[in-house]
């Protein structure tokens, strides 16, 4: 019995740096994740740390010609079309995701960013729902998106919460609805991921709503990982450490191990992690 690998799309909050970016390229390919985030361009609530924007453009290059894939969320198209562009260039093989935050609302941003991820097909697209609770909404993004031209095999969704109105009683940043998260994925067809750091907020929340949503079916994680997360420019209090981060992917994946045990009865195989402890 072979346990479905899930999508990982693993790295900090932002780009900060040039050596954070080398040590977070690093820390992946140990992994083995599938995508790495290195997003150039940061949306804020409040003033503050905004990324360094279209300088760190050469550092998505370098990323990708170490052997990574980049994950970047572009604020406006012509983001989209810098960093897909410059990545694609730098690579033959190599491919690179585009998403489309919470809070990128607009339908005319969604269907030009659809539009310039579709021109080439090692790109993918990323779309998460929006902040307010609404399932039609939802719906209206990845309709816009798949306007824009991008076909249903290159679009994923990503589920991040919902600003909290009302009870909240975990605490959370944002509030999972893991049921209309699986009726859009079976409405639309197209692969489901969760994002823990934005509906944790807090380091011990981000593990303990890892580990609740992997009794769904999500298709994969997206993770904000540092290398140093009390210094980190953006989100420091929910960005896990690379260590943290491992002791996580190994408690789910013996999870799923022991799961998949009870529901097929299967044993005798060796199971081996896909990295290294």
């Amino acid at each position: 019995m072979k346990i479905p690998k899930k999508m990982l799309i693993v790295g900090p909050c932002a780009v900060e740096s040039r050596d954070q970016v080398l040590e977070t390229v690093k820390q992946a390919k140990k992994i083995g994740v599938e995508y790495v985030r290195l997003s150039l361009w940061k949306p804020r609530t409040k003033p503050g740390f905004e990324g360094i924007g279209e300088e760190g453009i050469k550092l998505l290059v370098e990323a990708a010609k170490m052997g990574v894939n980049p994950a970047v969320e572009p604020m406006i198209p012509e983001h989209a079309k810098l960093a897909m562009d410059a990545v694609m260039t730098a690579t033959k093989n190599g491919k690179c995701m585009l998403w489309i935050g919470a809070r990128n609302q607009n339908h005319y941003i969604q269907r030009e960013v659809s539009r310039i991820a579709a021109r080439n097909p090692r790109t993918v697209l990323m779309v998460k729902n929006q902040i307010w609770h609404n399932e039609k909404h939802w719906e209206g993004i990845v309709e816009h998106c798949l306007s824009g031209g991008i076909k249903k095999s290159h679009l994923i969704l990503c589920h991040r919460g919902f600003a909290p109105i009302g009870d909240n009683p975990q605490g959370y940043r944002n509030v999972p609805d893991y049921n209309m998260a699986m009726r859009m994925k079976e409405k639309t067809g197209l692969a489901m991921i969760f994002d823990p750091s934005h509906t944790g907020g807090s380091i011990e929340k981000v593990i303990k709503i890892t580990h609740e949503a992997n009794e769904h079916e999500f298709d994969g994680f997206l993770v904000e990982v540092h290398p140093n997360p009390k210094k980190a420019l953006s989100d420091a209090i929910q960005q896990l450490a690379w260590s943290q981060f491992r002791r996580l992917l190994k408690s789910l994946y013996k999870k799923r191990v022991k799961r998949a045990k009870l529901v097929h009865g299967f044993g005798g195989a060796t199971m081996h992690l896909p990295f290294k402890t």
